[in-house]
């Protein structure tokens, strides 16, 4: 569960049951899985400020920060007909990454990918 001295949101939210956060115009919404089904939770703190908050964290784009537990797939940005690279969540949700985060996240995935094999 979210425990701090100052909680950034109302609700209780368990941290491990975050799929991502979303921000869209001036509203951020936690994404989770509770009780066999996606949880969609309004909240007033930013992106940025969840992000200090889940270090561990993906910021893919200015949009999205997503759990990497949860990507099912990693698409690089040879597919044709889209120049960035797509993860795919474990939810069937594509989402793209900037091209600002594509070194990053590549980076990120290569290790989690190489901790699998190893």
């Amino acid at each position: 569960m979210l425990t701090r001295k100052k909680p950034i949101c109302n609700e209780s939210i368990d941290l491990q049951s975050i799929f991502y956060l979303h921000c869209e115009r001036s509203q951020t919404w936690v994404i989770s899985f509770d009780n066999d089904s996606l949880q969609c939770v309004p909240v007033t703190e930013s992106l940025n400020t969840w992000e200090k908050q889940l270090p561990h964290f993906w910021r893919i784009n200015e949009s999205y920060l997503i759990n990497p537990a949860i990507i099912y797939r990693f698409y690089p940005a040879e597919i044709p007909h889209f120049p960035l690279p797509l993860v795919e969540l474990i939810s069937g949700r594509v989402l793209a990454v900037s091209r600002q985060k594509t070194k990053t996240i590549l980076q990120k995935w290569n290790r989690v990918q190489k901790s699998l094999i190893s």
